[in-house]
């Protein structure tokens, strides 16, 4: 992919500390409130449970390592078949967000996509505008979340 600011590379197993901490940053404000004593825990074993769901549900995705500055701020992970992609997951360090690092690598794999989908949680109002000024639109809805593509057959 070229992008203008951010880099992009794969991810490898030397990257695993800072997916993790990635996931944690993401999480926290979930639980505010919740004792640190508890909070670890339990985002260490949500990390490992949404870590096995993506790989059962996703065995071909493709991790990748989103850098400014040459430092690790985010990750994307895509199902790709052909030219359709799944985008399983987007995130960027709490402290890197609202930068445009996120929608200037979703306008690339967009760009670069044929067809492309994603899930997002119905109640993630802020993701949602992300993902639908890309384009994507909601197709159906179970269970609180949305699935999303580019191209909706009418």
């Amino acid at each position: 992919m070229a992008l203008l600011t951010a880099g992009l590379r794969a991810a490898t197993p030397a990257d695993d500390p800072f997916l993790r901490h990635l996931f944690l940053d993401s999480r926290r404000a979930e639980f505010t409130g919740l004792p640190e004593s508890q909070l670890d825990p339990l985002l260490a074993m949500q990390y490992r449970a949404h870590a096995a769901d993506r790989r059962a549900r996703h065995p071909r995705a493709e991790t990748f390592v989103i850098t400014s500055a040459d430092e690790p701020v985010g990750s994307v992970t895509v199902d790709r078949d052909g030219g359709r992609m799944h985008l399983v997951d987007i995130a960027v360090l709490s402290a890197h967000r609202g930068r445009g690092i996120a929608s200037e690598v979703l306008g690339e794999l967009v760009r670069t996509t044929e067809h492309a989908t994603l899930t997002v949680w119905r109640l993630n109002t802020g993701a949602r505008r992300l993902y639908e000024r890309f384009g994507f639109q909601v197709v159906s809805e179970q269970f609180g979340y949305l699935l999303m593509a580019t191209e909706v057959d009418g």
